[in-house]
């Protein structure tokens, strides 16, 4: 290529150069020059000059291609004129001088004219197009018309550099003929309109002008020079018809399937798609993502102006396209075998407008990724539009035409009108729009209104957030309290619509698929709304803990959770009450558990139904604190610090912030949340979920008939009161812990006692109104004003105490005053039956017993006095004595020991058991003794003659004044001449003591000399051979092993000689041998 242009270049200079000489040759060199500079190829029809000629304007027009810019140099069409030799000579000699002067920078430019000869073979698609576009601009050069040309980049920058270095360049011409090869070559990028030439006076001074602008100029100055209104026009496509899915109608396509970008919206197209090609809808696609910019404008304050008429062709565009399948395209193509394979049902039934569009809707799940991808398009459309969705449109367009008048189309506005007006639609315009919600339920973006009113928040929250599946509706919904107020409507709203049809969340519908239909028994069609049930969501919350599908009850804990915050998701609660939250709730506003806790307040004005909703609600919210709305926002940092890993559901966190409530760094607001969650627990034990799951077959077996179960009203406490009352005969141990664990709320805060509130709640108001409930502080104000107390409060505490005295756990000051000592003393004692407290009384003499210890004990020891049940041995081994002789005396539930008063007059009568405890409490009586007190105030006069006179100090010592007596009473025993004592006390101290005093000591040594002979075996064998209590006592022996064997083996040996020998016994013969000696007598 290189030798042919050099051979046409010497070839033009050898013919033309004798003939150039007079001043027309200086000013074509001088636009020879300018247009050589600006690298411009100039192409006008000219007389051929030969073949060599022609040969050469062939790679000197692809050289000129490759300048980095592609301007346009207007030339003079020369008119042929036989006496213009002369002429023509003298602008040849210039001519040629100019191609001499461009041969160095053609030789540059031919490597790149030859790449770009290449990378256009290579984007040619047929012989045949080339040769058309190749005759198409021959007839255009023909005709004088423009032809497009197409400028190449530089393919180095040092080529356009040396073109721009040279002072002159050569305007090559050619014939049509010759044109055709660049023409060629030209079609093959962007096409670039070059205006036809004109007629302009070329001087020489303007000629020098071009050189030295063209000189100083560089190719990123000209670039950036072209203005937008020389950008070219776009091509017109024509209009054909489509035909790609050919069960469905043929579509005539317009503008090659786009918006006419000289209609309507060429205003708007030409301020922010100007960029963008036309066809496959891509200017109406971006026009519509101006209209939405405009419908959701950003933080920047850019808002796209696009006007109403621009706005209604796009939209009118988008609805045709829709109509048909073929209409649109890119659907068309992409969708053609999932159309084919699931779709092509119009034989049977016929085509109806945007059927096969609906089709693949139905099934696009199945389809492939490019159709989906296509298809989403389109349901985004439909979702913006209602008449983009032919059979939404066809359905609803009379109820939108009545119930949505004035409403503006576009933004998903119809849509959201007529969702708002639900209960006045027509019944196929609900079907048609329910249908389309389902459709969109997985995508944000199809839910237009959600997804303009969102977006800013969906940046902030959910920004790493991909969109489909629910992702991002799932994301706002657990960020719900943080939401802007615009946003938290729309979402509230989308929740409060799901919660109705279980089908409108997609993720529900499929992970929970098995359990809908086996679980809740559902035979509808998930697709059709006439088989609509709003007890889907229900049935399985009923069911939560059966679920065994991880993601299912994940979802469907999610629902309880919303249901537990705001009413308006908790569809029966929700129809139940409506009414009743009218009137006593109708300023309170949703969300937070406002609502529910209002009903709660005035449960016992609630109509019958609503209360019975209301109870199973709180019923199914009592097994998380997921489901504790207030409790859990309240108590974030303590569930942090204290209960950070245990797991959620059973209670098990609400257990665990009971437990620690009264820890130093326990937060006031979440003690708050925890002592009202108890006292509302402690208005029935259901509401209590984990003694509900524990007690319910003791209730059924020790508390029937107590609590009605159909009519929703709380218990009020009773059969908690029958559980701890009979908490001895429960026999499951779990249920038993659960009772246990309520009684320490009892003792703790009066309010956890509903029948003791309300027994009390005038009491407490008038000498308690100052004291804060907790750690057992009211009770205490109470019994401080024991004796100015109704009776029936009077009742409710003793029967409390009652409870107190059978464990050091339920006793709150004794807890609290005796830790130290317990930990001492009694570490290795169980709670339960007054061991604890027996342990303390034991040791309360030891020099390391704090005294405020001992003075609960004392106080406690001198409080049993006053009613015999709050001696627990006592009173477990006397129930049967006491009903048999003093029945009339307990049934008086008096606090001045009148049941003690009667066991000791009937003391010869009581039994074995009872006698014996008698004695332990009189004895205890004396050794915490004071004047007057209940038991031993027949004593006082003894005591205070016989012990007191000398030593007036012995009262302050616990059990002085006890040994004192007994002292007295062994004197008096021994005397020949009757006792010191008085006949009422000297009874009262024999009970105290033990009778057979010397049999007593004496079995006690025979046990301590069998057990000192058992503990040596041990030491000298190895082998355990006695039982111990947790404080290391012998309680009774024990063989193990070897020593088992010899014992087993010796039990059977003496057996089998205890039956020889009553055989023998039996049968009446010696058990020795003897020998007969017979006598006789002579005669």
């Amino acid at each position: 290529m290189k030798a042919q242009l050099l051979l046409g270049l010497v070839l033009v200079s050898c013919v033309v150069l004798p003939a150039f000489a007079d001043e027309s040759s200086t000013v074509a060199a001088g636009q020879g020059t300018a247009a050589a500079t600006n690298g411009t190829a100039t192409v006008t029809p000219a007389v051929p000059l030969n073949t060599s000629t022609a040969a050469a304007a062939k790679p000197a027009a692809t050289a000129n291609t490759t300048a980095s810019t592609s301007t346009t140099t207007p030339t003079e069409i020369p008119k042929k004129d036989p006496n213009s030799n002369a002429a023509i000579a003298k602008a040849a000699v210039a001519a040629a001088k100019a191609a001499a002067a461009a041969a160095e920078a053609v030789n540059a430019a031919v490597e790149a004219a030859e790449a770009a000869d290449k990378k256009s073979a290579e984007k040619e698609t047929t012989p045949e197009k080339a040769e058309a576009t190749a005759t198409k601009n021959v007839e255009a050069v023909k005709a004088g018309e423009q032809i497009p040309v197409e400028v190449a980049k530089p393919a180095a920058d040092t080529t356009a550099a040396k073109a721009e270095q040279k002072p002159a360049a050569a305007t090559e011409t050619a014939t049509p003929r010759e044109t055709e090869p660049a023409n060629t070559e030209a079609t093959k990028e962007k096409p670039v309109e070059v205006e036809a030439a004109k007629e302009v006076s070329a001087t020489g001074e303007a000629g020098k002008k071009e050189v030295a602008n063209a000189e100083t100029a560089k190719p990123t100055d000209v670039k950036t020079a072209v203005d937008a209104k020389d950008r070219p026009a776009r091509e017109k496509a024509p209009a054909y018809e489509n035909k790609v899915v050919d069960f469905a109608p043929a579509a005539n396509i317009t503008f090659g399937d786009d918006i006419d970008d000289e209609g309507k919206c060429a205003k708007e197209i030409k301020n922010y798609c100007d960029d963008v090609e036309a066809g496959d809808s891509k200017l109406a696609d971006c026009i519509s993502e101006q209209i939405a910019a405009s419908e959701v404008p950003d933080n920047s304050g850019d808002v796209p102006e696009i006007s109403d008429d621009c706005r209604e062709d796009v939209y009118a565009f988008k609805i045709q396209r829709n109509s048909n399948i073929n209409a649109n395209v890119p659907l068309a193509k992409a969708c053609k075998a999932d159309a084919d394979k699931f779709c092509n049902v119009t034989w049977f039934f016929g085509y109806k407008s945007g059927q096969v569009i609906a089709c693949l809707r139905d099934v696009k799940a199945q389809v492939s990724k490019s159709c989906k991808q296509q298809l989403f398009k389109v349901m985004l459309e439909a979702a913006i539009d209602i008449r983009a969705d032919p059979m939404l449109y066809e359905a609803c367009k009379e109820d939108s035409e009545s119930l949505c008048k004035g409403v503006k189309n576009g933004g998903g506005r119809i849509q959201a009108c007529l969702r708002d007006k639900r209960m006045q639609l027509s019944w196929a315009c609900e079907e048609q729009l329910f249908r389309q919600e389902m459709e969109n339920a997985d995508d944000i973006r199809l839910s237009v209104r959600l997804f303009s009113k969102c977006l800013p928040d969906k940046r902030k929250f959910c920004k790493d957030i991909e969109p489909g599946n629910a992702r991002t509706k799932d994301c706002l919904e657990e960020n719900r309290e943080q939401l802007s107020s615009a946003c938290k409507e729309e979402v509230d709203a989308m929740i409060e619509r799901r919660v109705r049809d279980f089908r409108l969340d997609s993720r529900l519908r499929n992970v929970c698929e098995n359990e809908i239909f086996n679980m809740c028994a559902y035979f509808g069609d998930l697709d059709d709304m006439d088989t609509y049930d709003s007890s889907v969501i229900n049935c399985l919350q009923d069911y939560s803990g059966e679920i065994k599908n991880s993601q299912c009850k994940a979802q469907v804990k999610k629902y309880l959770q919303l249901a537990s915050q705001d009413i308006r998701f908790d569809v029966p609660l929700a129809e139940a009450c409506f009414e009743d939250r009218q009137k006593f709730c109708a300023e309170v506003p949703p969300g937070s558990a406002r609502v529910i806790r209002c009903l709660s307040t005035n449960r016992d004005r609630l109509s019958p139904v609503c209360r019975a909703t209301l109870f199973d609600e709180e019923v199914r919210f009592s097994e998380n604190i997921d489901f504790q709305y207030p409790m859990k926002a309240a108590c974030v940092k303590e569930i942090e610090r204290f209960c950070k890993d245990i797991p959620h559901g059973s209670a098990r966190v609400i257990r665990c912030l009971q437990d620690n409530k009264g820890q130093k760094d326990f937060g006031k607001a979440c003690n708050d949340e925890v002592s009202a969650y108890e006292a509302e627990i402690s208005k029935d034990y259901r509401f209590n979920f984990r003694l509900h799951k524990a007690c319910q077959k003791e209730v059924d077996k020790l508390c029937p008939g107590l609590c009605q179960t159909n009519d929703g009203s709380p218990c009020g406490g009773k059969v908690l009161r029958c559980l701890t009352d009979k908490i001895e005969d429960i026999g499951d141990e779990a249920c038993k812990k659960e009772v246990y664990y309520y009684e320490k709320m009892e003792v703790s805060n009066f309010m956890n006692d509903i029948l003791l509130a309300e027994a009390c709640r005038t009491d407490v108001e008038l000498y308690c109104s100052n004291v804060e409930a907790g750690e057992g502080r009211v009770h205490k104000c109470l019994r401080d004003n024991r004796k100015k107390l109704t009776e029936g409060c009077r009742r409710e505490e003793l029967l409390l105490e009652e409870k107190e005295a059978n464990s050091i756990e339920l006793n709150m000051s004794l807890l609290k005053a005796c830790k130290a000592e317990r930990q001492l003393f009694c570490s290795a004692v169980q709670p339960g039956q007054a061991r604890v407290f027996r342990c303390l009384a034991e040791n309360m003499n030891d020099a390391d017993f704090g005294s405020g210890c001992k003075y609960q004990v004392v106080y406690k020891l001198q409080r049993r006095q006053a009613n015999w049940k709050l001696d627990p041995p006592l009173r477990k081994a006397c129930k049967a004595d006491v009903l048999t002789y003093c029945a009339n005396e307990d049934a008086a539930n008096s606090e001045e020991g009148l049941v003690y008063k009667c066991m000791i007059k009937n003391y010869d009568s009581l039994s074995g058991g009872c006698q014996k405890e008698m004695g332990r409490a009189v004895h205890m009586a004396f050794f915490v003794w004071q004047p007057g007190a209940i038991i031993t105030q027949e004593c006082d006069d003894d005591i205070n003659k016989l012990c007191l006179v000398d030593r007036p100090n012995m009262a302050s010592r616990p059990g002085a004044v006890g040994t004192c007596l007994a002292t007295v009473l062994e004197r008096t025993q021994a005397s020949t001449n009757g006792g010191d004592l008085s006949p009422a006390c000297s009874r009262l101290a024999d009970i105290a003591e033990p009778p057979n005093m010397k049999a007593a000591f004496e079995s006690s040594l025979a046990f301590a000399l069998l057990k000192d002979q058992l503990e040596a075996l041990e030491v000298n064998t190895g082998l355990p051979a006695l039982t111990r209590d947790r404080r290391g006592n012998a309680q009774g022996v024990s063989l193990t092993g070897w020593m088992a064997m010899l014992g087993m083996t010796a039990l059977i040996v003496l057996i089998i000689y205890g039956a020889y020998t009553g055989y023998r016994r039996l049968r009446g013969g010696s058990d020795r041998d003897y020998t007969l000696v017979v006598k006789q007598q002579h005669k």
